[in-house]
């Protein structure tokens, strides 16, 4: 099982923001985040700003990392796009036209990027970042409504809203405040681990490391500081996966699975097979994806320019983004039942099946 832990997530500054929220005509965001992975934002934002032509991911996030566009410790092609991603990926797009890398003026470069943003459903406005703790309770959403969304579709993998209590385990703290449809937020959950595909869309939070061929997995907490990764298995252990929290919210999950399975099921199919969750308490080095993934590689990092000191890899010429770098079979999705819903909630990990009904 997995602890979240609350830990910084970088010096980003895009301006104050204020920690007051604003009335809004628009509906609060929903409870997952639209996922987006960053090699496919990248793969728009190139053309967006006139840097080429690229074909593929890899080539995008050349093109970006050339002009001096990335998040701090590079593109990392499966990732989803979140806040402070948004946020590093807008600051150093404005470094970059001051600095006239770019083909065109900041006020372009800036309309062109808020485009994007807007087309991908991730219009956010960061903030400047503050260390804060994560709210114990949402303030515009109602609680049955979160709480029906994870029983039902499953853990989502990014979320601006606290977990119900026995979800709590598997996420991660971000503090990075920024707003949303005009909604203030402190910062976000992530889950700790995840592998799934959303909309024909690998994300994941695991890369093979194209120098040791190591099955590694990006920390959410340190993705853009210090070390974005480390190995799957020393990731998933460093949660604390036999804690007494984990293990109450394992088997609060597990007991609801089974409760809505048998009640559902027809007379004589008790020991029927469900999709619900399962945590496993006793083996929590274990990721897990989403059903049929079982055998899919995951993709690499794109690695940045030579000399700049970050630690991925860059792909092979010619590669659909950072996946193509690896060829030698790559490493599987590993085992579980995570929950694949139409909102991106499923293929959740961190030693455990995550929840909901298929």
């Amino acid at each position: 099982m997995i602890i979240p832990f609350l830990a910084g997530a970088g010096t980003e500054q895009a301006g104050p923001v204020d920690t007051q929220p604003e009335q809004a005509v628009t509906k609060a965001p929903p409870v997952s985040q639209q996922l987006i992975p960053e090699g496919d934002f990248a793969l728009k934002l190139a053309t967006a700003l006139k840097l080429g032509t690229p074909e593929t991911e890899a080539q995008a996030e050349d093109m970006l990392t050339t002009a001096g566009i990335a998040p701090k410790n590079g593109w990392i092609a499966d990732y989803p796009m979140t806040p402070i991603i948004i946020g590093q990926v807008r600051n150093a797009l404005i470094a970059a036209a001051a600095l006239n890398k770019l083909p065109m003026g900041k006020d372009e470069a800036l309309q062109a990027f808020e485009n994007l943003t807007s087309e991908f459903d991730l219009a956010i406005a960061p903030g400047q970042y503050a260390e804060t703790p994560p709210p114990t309770s949402s303030e515009y959403v109602p609680p049955p409504i979160i709480n029906n969304y994870y029983y039902e579709e499953g853990p989502p993998i990014v979320t601006y809203y606290p977990p119900p209590w026995d979800y709590y385990y598997l996420y991660a703290w971000v503090p990075y405040p920024f707003r949303c449809s005009g909604f203030f937020f402190p910062g976000f959950f992530i889950l700790h681990d995840f592998h799934t595909h959303h909309r024909h869309h690998l994300i994941s939070s695991h890369f093979i490391d194209r120098r040791t061929h190591a099955s590694l997995r990006v920390d959410p907490t340190t993705r853009t500081t210090g070390t974005a990764a480390r190995r799957a298995a020393e990731g998933t252990r460093s949660h604390g996966s036999a804690s007494p929290e984990a293990r109450k919210g394992a088997a609060s999950i597990f007991n609801r699975s089974l409760a809505t399975v048998r009640s559902a099921a027809p007379t004589g199919t008790g020991g029927r097979r469900f999709g619900g969750a399962v945590p496993h308490t006793a083996t929590g080095g274990r990721a897990f994806g989403q059903p049929g993934n079982a055998g899919r590689p995951y993709r690499n990092f794109q690695g940045p320019g030579t000399g700049s000191g970050r630690s991925f890899s860059a792909p092979s010429t010619g590669g659909r983004s950072s996946f193509g770098g690896f060829r030698d079979g790559g490493f599987g999705g590993s085992q579980g039942g995570g929950h694949g819903g139409g909102h991106g909630g499923g293929g959740h990990g961190g030693g455990s099946n995550g929840g909901g009904r298929r």
